[in-house]
């Protein structure tokens, strides 16, 4: 399930390589995710490709790995800023430390603020995702998914944007290259081009 949280589809040979085990077993394991509708399948030519059922079911999964329980030792996480912990799909948005610097970034500069218990796109944030980032704001509040919510960040242990926007963020990264896959999909890495325009645009310096 946590290779499924790149967003992208897998076969069953690929996940069965990804978590050491024989494809008879993976089989069996997928079947089960799908009775229980936490998996989809989805047919293309000889194969089948599987991946998480919804964004409501990624949100579970990330929401459960951030939680330490009282009762049980500490689980091993990545050490933070690195492969995994540095950049990261979760599901469908940026995650790790990359996540959470854009995070600061958007409070930092009052792109976004807090209203009650809810976060808030300001003129200016929406200024700087339309005429940077060519973000369709209209269409996305159009949707009955939240421009904006927070995370807390599976490895940093700090918070990160979700949301429509995010997810428009990073669809936008990765189609323009300044965001590309590495082999295990859901790590991410900052081509040349991103860096340059991470700085340029919001500050960053990868």
């Amino acid at each position: 399930m946590a290779a499924l949280l790149s967003g992208t589809a897998h076969t069953s040979g690929e996940l069965a390589r990804t978590c050491g085990v024989a494809a008879s077993t993976m089989s069996g394991h997928l079947s089960k995710l799908i009775d229980a509708g936490l998996v989809v399948v989805e047919p293309s030519g000889r194969h089948r490709h599987y991946r998480i059922a919804s964004r409501a079911v990624a949100d579970l999964l990330e929401q459960m790995d951030s939680i330490d329980l009282p009762e049980v030792s500490a689980p091993n996480r990545p050490k933070s800023g690195q492969a995994i912990s540095y950049a990261r799909s979760c599901y469908d948005h940026l995650a790790g430390h990359l996540g959470v610097e854009m995070h600061n970034v958007f409070f930092d500069r009052e792109w976004v603020i807090l209203d009650g218990d809810s976060i808030t796109l300001t003129d200016a944030g929406e200024r700087v995702l339309v005429d940077e980032m060519d973000v369709d704001i209209a269409h996305l509040r159009g949707l009955r998914r939240p421009l904006l919510r927070i995370d807390l960040d599976w490895t940093e242990r700090r918070d990160h944007l979700a949301g429509s926007v995010p997810a428009a963020l990073m669809t936008k990264m990765l189609d323009e290259r300044w965001l590309v896959r590495r082999r295990e999909k859901r790590i991410l890495s900052v081509t040349e081009t991103g860096r340059a325009e991470l700085e340029r645009v919001f500050g960053i310096v990868p």
